[in-house]
């Protein structure tokens, strides 16, 4: 039985039940194209008409969401996740779940690694760390949105170094953040970064490993001041030149390149500098890499 107490809240209940399944409805009119995203309610709405149930509107939509992404088969199907993460997050913003499953949800390979709504899913990960900073999951999906979506691999780097101080942070992150500051060009803060982390590491061989990062980002500065003599020599005579002594000689490389490990340098097919040393770049990305680097620290 009911008390008189109780019935103004089960009254005001329905009602906010009610307002919600009026305003959650899909749209009647017809479609303008093939798809139309889902109607939703604002969230200023939703407040006035469920007073004191929002945490229940929260979950309600939670339950859209989910269902939405089991049923999503298309691109547009997919970008339709966001506005209901949109909606939970301004409802409820600590319902910290949603930011990850969202946007890892989000984005959509059209094929060829034509990525899309990577924005949306990065927008939803910069929401949802303004209040949990310390999650290690959304670290990494940001981490991994900006590098492989976005080429913003200096911030990628960023994020991850500080990622590698939290709980449970994978110990390779400190060196993939490395790789990343290397491949945005900022060889001189991946040194840092190294060369910190090998005065304090703990084991010999964690030392040793940071010891051969710093060598590795020696190298990758040493080839890219080789990079940028070849570039001015390709501006100059418009092709790119036969070796390194031609650039010595004729004035484009001021210094010869120093390799930290005695060997020597060459130009490659693709009119890089490499050394005789070690054969492949500091970098992220290789046709051969792409998804394996990043498959081992984000799980989607």
């Amino acid at each position: 039985m009911t008390s008189r107490n109780s019935l103004p809240a089960l009254v005001a209940g329905l009602c906010s039940l009610a307002a919600l399944v009026l305003f959650a409805a899909p749209p009647r009119k017809p479609p303008r194209g093939p798809h139309q995203e889902p109607l939703l309610p604002r969230q200023e709405v939703l407040r006035l008409a469920g007073r004191g149930y929002i945490e229940v509107i929260a979950d309600y939509f939670w339950i859209q969401l989910v269902q939405a992404t089991g049923a999503a088969r298309k691109a547009e199907e997919y970008r339709d996740l966001y506005p209901y993460a949109e909606l939970i997050t301004d409802l409820d913003p600590r319902f910290g779940i949603t930011y990850s499953f969202a946007a890892g949800a989000l984005p959509t390979n059209l094929g060829r690694e034509n990525w899309v709504n990577t924005q949306e899913s990065t927008r939803l990960l910069r929401k949802g760390l303004k209040l949990f900073p310390n999650d290690l999951k959304m670290n990494l999906l940001l981490a991994y949105n900006l590098s492989a979506f976005h080429k913003q691999y200096r911030e990628a780097a960023e994020v991850l170094e500080r990622a590698s101080s939290l709980p449970n942070a994978p110990s390779y992150l400190p060196a993939l953040a490395t790789r990343l500051y290397a491949q945005a060009g900022s060889v001189n803060a991946g040194l840092a970064l190294a060369r910190s982390l090998a005065e304090s590491a703990e084991d010999e061989e964690t030392r040793e490993t940071f010891k051969q990062r710093v060598r590795d980002l020696e190298m990758e500065g040493e080839l890219r001041r080789v990079d940028a003599a070849i570039a001015d020599f390709r501006q100059a005579f418009g092709v790119a030149p036969p070796d390194l002594d031609t650039l010595s000689w004729l004035g484009f490389l001021q210094e010869p390149p120093r390799d930290p490990q005695g060997g020597g340098f060459f130009i490659g097919y693709d009119e890089r500098a490499y050394s005789e040393t070690q054969r492949r770049r500091l970098e992220i990305f290789t046709p051969d890499n792409r998804g394996y680097l990043w498959s081992t620290v984000v799980e989607k």
